[in-house]
């Protein structure tokens, strides 16, 4: 945060460069916009390129839309501009590389899942232990007790019980749910 003191505003995008549609991009580019209408000098300032996006045409796509409005892209990570040609150069030559980075990690990420399948690694949540199953099984066919008062008292979520009841082939009455 110190390197973007010098911003007027500060946007904080907690969701991947990867997704193309994010809140805080989507309101610091009106903001920008909004401030270039009004004749203020603006900087679209980001820290890393690839923070921005992982995509290279949303990457151009930005800096076009930037530059019809009179904004230069900043960051400061790459220590690069939009200001000149060359500028938009590195900027999309970055793109290209941070968009086959993500496909090169998918593509690192779905091998290592497909061979620890191979290998019999069970992947996923392990599970509520099989007391717990019974226990669970138990309180339910009791009738006593709503799913949501069992989930509660056992702290779990009443998802995980239906999935118990769903697995176990047992009838399940939504009316015992609140």
């Amino acid at each position: 945060k110190e390197a973007l003191s010098f911003c007027d505003k500060l946007y904080v995008e907690k969701d991947s460069g990867g997704n193309q549609e994010r809140k805080q991009l989507d309101k610091a580019l009106k903001m920008a916009k909004k401030y270039a209408q009004q004749g203020v000098k603006t900087n679209f300032v980001v820290y890393k390129l690839d923070r921005l996006t992982r995509k290279m045409l949303h990457l151009s796509s930005i800096i076009e839309d930037l530059t019809k409005h009179g904004i230069h892209l900043q960051s400061i990570h790459e220590n690069i501009e939009t200001d000149s040609l060359t500028g938009k150069f590195f900027c999309l030559m970055l793109g290209y590389v941070a968009e086959w980075e993500l496909q090169a990690i998918s593509e690192r990420t779905k091998d290592g899942l497909r061979k620890a399948k191979e290998k019999g690694v069970k992947l996923g949540n392990k599970g509520i232990a099989k007391d717990k199953e019974k226990q669970i099984i138990a309180q339910y066919q009791q009738k006593e007790m709503s799913v949501r008062n069992i989930a509660n008292q056992l702290n779990i979520s009443t998802a995980t019980i239906y999935n118990v009841l769903r697995r176990n082939s047992i009838q399940i009455n939504r009316k015992n749910h609140l």
